[in-house]
Parts: C-alpha cells; structure tokens; sequence
C-alpha cells in the first residue's frame, strides 16, 4: 500500500483497539466524518486487508469487528500491511493541521536563514493560505516560549527569541513529534544533529551524572542527551545561549554545574568545538530539572535536606489542603513525603525554566487514576498560590502518580506473606511507586523489595528476590526470572503475573457504589439535545440549571471554570465530566448533558456531558463515586446509546444494568 492516510489509520487502531464491535457512529463522532466516509474507509481498509486473508466484519445494529478475531499473529500481518509502527517517509507527511503545525514549527526553528512561505507549501503539498492558517497556530504555541516569528517581505519568515527558549521550544517541537509517532529520542537524528554521535554523548553523559548523589530517571535522562545534541547542533550555527551574571552566579553554587562542567570538558574534547560557560548552566538548568529515581526503598534520615526545606513545606501545604478538601489524611506518609518532595525539587526548576517535561503516559494517569489526578490539581492550585507558577497538564499528572501510590497504599495496609519482587521502572520514582501500590494491591501475598532503574539490574541480582517485574524489555538472559510489564498496570500484566504465581484475588463488591452513584441522577437535571458549541458555554448552560433549582451557590460555576482552566475535564471517548476546584455543593447530584453534535474540548470530540456537584457530606465518597462513574462512561457502546437518547428513562434502565 503506497499510502494511508492518518484517519484510516485511526479507525485501523480502534479496531484493533477494541475487543467487542465499534459502531460506525461512534467512529464518526470521534474522527468527526459522516458515517457515509466511515463506510467509504471500511471499503478501502478491506481492500488491503484481502491480500492477507482478513476483513473488515459489520452486523447491523452491532457494529463493525475483523474478522477473523485477530490474533497475534494476524495483529502482526495488520501492522505490518498498513506499516503502523514503522511509517515510511511518505507516510510521515502532515495532514492533519496539527501535524502541519508541528513540521513548520520544526522547520522554521531548524533553518539556517529565512524560510518562505511558498516554500513550506511546496513541501506539505498545500496552498499558501493553508500555511497562513497554520502559522497561526505557530505562532501561538511560540508564544508559550516568549518566541515569536519575525516576518520580513521579499525574504519569509524566521524564529526570534532568546536562545534557551528557542531550544525549549525546540525540544517541545521534538517531543510532540517523538509521542505522534511513538519513537525514540534516536529516531528523530536525521534532522536533529546530523552528524553528530548520539552514542557518543549519551556514554559521556551516563559516565559524569554517577557523581550525583540521586539517579536520574531514564526518560529524562533521554531528554538530556537530547538537549545536550540541540545545543551542540546550535553552538556549530553560532547561536549560543546567554544568562545574566547574577543567574549564572546563581547556578555555579549547585552541585550540578560541577556535573555539567565535566560533561562540556569531555564533549568539547570530543566533538572539537569551544563550548561556552553559559551552556554548562544550560546544562545544569537540565540536571536541576531531572526527574530524580531512588534506588531500593529506604527512607533517608536526611530526607529534608535532601529535598530542600522550602519543598518539604510546599508538600506539607499540599497534603494539608487535600485533607481539608477531600478529608483524606496523607501526612504520616513519609514514603509518599520523601518521594513528592524530590519530585518537587526537580519539577519547581523546570517551571521556573519554562522547562516543559513531556508525560507520555498522561491519558493513562487520566483514565485510570482520575481521583489522584483530582489531588494533584489541588496540588497545582497550591502551587499557584504559593509559588505564582502555574504548571501544566503533564507536571500534573506527573504528581498524580505520587499521590495514586499513596492512596493505593491506604488500601494495602495488611500483614502480607513474603515473595520477594524488584520492580524496575524507566519513568521515575513516581510512577516506579504507582506500580508497586498497584502490584501489592492485586497481590497482597507479594513483599516489593525496593523499585530500581534498568541499570540497576546486576545490583538486584545480589539480593534475595524471588522475581523482577520490569516495565523495560530485557533480552539477554538473567539469574532472576523477570516478566515485562506496562508501567500502568493492565488486566494483561495481572493475568500474566497470576499465571506465573498461580495466585488469584477478587475485587470487593462494587453494586453498593453504583447505587450511589445513580442515586445522584434526577430527571430535573438531564438535559438533551444542547445547541451550544463551546465548552464555557455548556457549562454555563448546566450550571446555570443546577443554580436555579437549589443544588449549588453562585460561586459553583467559576469554581468549574476555574478547574477546566487547570486541565481540560475531557477524557475520550466522546465525554466530559467537569467539576468544581472545591467540592462545596448545598446538595450532591450529577447533571447530565447530551450535545446535538460532537464539539472540540480540550483535544477531545465530546457529546456526553456529566456535570459533577457533590456536598461537605459526601467529600470522602468522591474517590469512589468518581472511579464508578469513570467505569460508566469508558463504555462505548453504552455512551452512543446515551447519545442518541432524549428519555431520561431510558438512561436509568441502562445505568441500572451496570455491575
């Protein structure tokens, strides 16, 4: 096949995706097509699928499946057949705006001189308005950055900004690219640092970091090579970062830029270029901002100091509102103390930095931990009043993992028989304890004997453990036995582990939760067939409902707003459930929202609204009526049938077959 376009690619992917049949509604909400082009796609999909004996199955009122029912294997023909995890270079070329936004983002910075606008629309085969309309768009992700693009006539366009921005941009530029096409930092050499040794860098980095007193996080630690190979690439074009005196003076008193210094000694000896003082303070601005991993599970006595007294209080301040907010008390938790209040050292200088660390497994936290992810926006408001520092969605979600560890830890708290198991983690220390809580919550039989980075690996072989569960791939054979395993724990990895421990634990009763849950829908408070478009204005529109009939005081809906500003309440699959900053309703209830059409919110189509309002009574019921809910509406089959619904009946009688 010569070329498949990205849409088709999407329906390909949710089909594989998913294990029951997936309407051709629902698709076409979701891409935002007719069902008509839906079918067309289908048409041209089962084109290429004959030529491996498979096809693309529809059962009317059903939806659509493969048939046959892939497995391994045939999962294997598809992926290859449509080249779906290794695109060629014709398949690499922009289509969706977005991705056009991000190629003339790359191209523009990357350029040596002015780059013209007919020259872009040459290269992306479209008309010279289509890259104005872009550039807009490029414009305003420069401007996060304080970049902007300096427009000259008779020459194009060209970057403009300080130097450390234009590289955080850069950098930005590089991951959004890198999380489109799920590759590595390695795969994007061809147009980051041709010519320059990536090898190289990464074994003189590894080789100077061991001076550390902590261990940095492997995708980090990625992300400083590549910034590391940005800045080599630049310096040879003659653009070099500048600092004032005073931050420079700053940066030499950290214990990194003594790190940083014998890295730029060592590259420079290599590459044979002059590196300038102020790109080892871009390096230490990097090492400042390095996720920091633990080694083993040992509380250190001088945690405070470690983690800085100003960070020990920023966590205590955190910890102390989300007891009042949601009366969950945290405070003894000094696991949970030590690791937030390291995560907070490293992440309080990105944000100072304009450092953006990109979050790969966001969706995931979102999806699959939503109340953490509630706690770490408290935290993020915390911060803003504390700090004036307003962090995004991926530094939040970054803090959830912490904060779901901790919680999952509530829920273990039990004498367990001994099996000795390492974790190993590529992600950092939070997510590293998320998946440990995770794993002693589905096996309370099991002792985690400490969470350890890939390199560690030779260290775990001279203790006594029984097995390491690794989040990394690991080929060459080992003493201990060793299972990889998703750093988000799946169903997959819970059967793989039961399999190998033979050893299964149920779920507790989950109908008395439901129950509660439907106990806060009323008919008052369903509203079908809303005309508004955007986001704001439906909340205003449910808000404003929930006002009138007594649920909820004036302040409610700027609290609402206020938490959609955070993060976006979208979570896929066709949904958003906003809620307010604070849980201060007079009355508990859910108000239920059903649009005309899909509308854009938050990078998600949406046409199923849940407004949520809970009362001072209900605070510490908000974990689990949020998780049930969550379960709900990650229903596909059941959203379109609210979708299409204008009877409040109808919902109820739905609902009420959930278990």
């Amino acid at each position: 096949m010569d070329f498949l376009n990205n849409r088709l690619k999407e329906i390909i992917k949710e089909l594989l995706a998913n294990e029951e049949p997936v309407t051709s509604g629902y698709l076409s909400k979701v891409l935002a097509v007719t069902s008509r082009t839906i079918r067309n796609d289908i048409s041209a999909l089962n084109h290429e699928l004959k030529k491996i004996g498979v096809k693309i199955d529809a059962q009317r009122g059903i939806g659509y499946f493969i048939q046959p029912t892939p497995d391994k294997k045939i999962r294997e023909l598809i992926e290859e057949l449509f080249q779906l995890n290794q695109p060629s270079e014709a398949q690499t070329l922009p289509i969706l705006p977005e991705e056009r936004v991000l190629y003339i983002l790359k191209n523009i910075i990357m350029a040596d001189d002015f780059i013209t606008i007919e020259q872009l629309a040459r290269e992306l085969f479209v008309s010279k308005s289509t890259v104005d309309n872009d550039l807009k768009q490029v414009e305003k992700l420069l401007s996060k950055f304080d970049v902007s693009i300096y427009k000259k006539p008779n020459y194009g366009i060209k970057i403009a900004g300080n130097e450390m921005n234009i590289r955080f941009c850069l950098s930005d530029c590089l991951a959004n690219i890198k999380n489109e096409q799920t590759k590595t930092v390695e795969n994007n050499n061809h147009f980051l640092a041709e010519g320059i040794d990536i090898d190289l860098i990464e074994n003189i980095t590894k080789q100077h970091i061991q001076q550390l007193p902590f261990n940095i996080a492997e995708m980090p630690l990625n992300n400083l090579i590549m910034h590391i190979a940005i800045g080599i690439q630049r310096i040879k074009k003659g653009k070099n970062v500048e600092l004032d005196k005073l931050e420079l003076n700053h940066l030499e008193e950290e214990k990194e830029y003594v790190v940083a210094s014998n890295i730029v000694k060592s590259l420079e000896r290599e590459f044979s270029i002059n590196i300038p003082d102020e790109e080892i303070a871009y390096i230490t601005i990097h090492l400042l901002g390095a996720k920091r991993f633990r080694d083993g599970n040992i509380l250190r006595d001088d945690f405070i100091e470690l983690i800085g007294k100003s960070n020990y209080q920023l966590v205590i301040d955190i910890l102390e509102e989300i007891n009042t907010v949601y009366r969950i008390d945290l405070m003894d938790d000094k696991e949970l103390i030590y690791g937030l209040g390291l995560h907070l050292r490293s992440a309080m200088n990105r944000m100072r930095y304009k450092m953006n660390l990109r979050n790969p497994m966001l969706k995931e936290i979102k999806k699959n931990y939503p109340f953490a992810f509630e706690l770490a926006v408290v935290a993020s408001d915390i911060i803003l009043r504390e700090h004036q520092m307003k962090i995004n969605e991926d530094e939040i979600g970054y803090i959830a993992v912490h904060l779901a560890a901790a919680i999952e830890s509530i829920k273990n708290k039990k004498k367990r028989k001994v099996r000795r198991v390492a974790i190993v983690c590529a992600s950092g220390m939070g997510t590293a304890k998320l998946l440990a809580a995770s794993i002693e919550g589905e096996f309370p039989g099991l002792n985690i004997v400490g969470t350890y980075p890939s390199y560690s690996l030779k260290d775990i072989e001279n203790q006594d453990v029984d097995l390491i569960l690794s989040t990394v791939p690991v080929k060459e054979e080992r003493t201990i036995p060793i299972l990889h395993i998703n750093a988000l724990l799946t169903e997959k990895d819970v059967d793989m582990v039961n399999n190998y421990i033979s050893r299964r634990f149920l779920n507790d009763d989950q109908e008395k939760s439901f129950e509660k849950l439907r106990n806060l829908f009323s008919e008052e408070l369903f509203f079908p067939e809303i005309e508004e478009e955007e986001p704001a204005a439906i909340i205003k529109s449910l808000a404003s409902a929930l006002n009138r009939k007594g649920y909820v005081d004036d302040s409610y809906l700027d609290s609402v707003l206020e938490r959609e500003d955070i993060s976006p309440t979208s979570i896929g699959n066709l949904v958003a459930i906003p809620h307010p900053v604070k849980q201060n309703a007079l009355d508990s209830c859910i108000a239920i929202g059903i649009l005309k059409k899909p509308v854009q919110w938050g990078g998600n189509h949406v046409q199923l609204v849940f407004l949520l309002a809970l009362n001072e009574k209900d605070k510490e019921e908000f974990s689990t009526l949020f998780d049930r809910l969550w379960k709900v509406v990650h229903n596909k089959n059941l959203v379109e049938e609210f979708c299409k619904t204008s009877s409040f009946t109808v919902v109820m009688t739905k609902l009420g077959k959930i278990k």
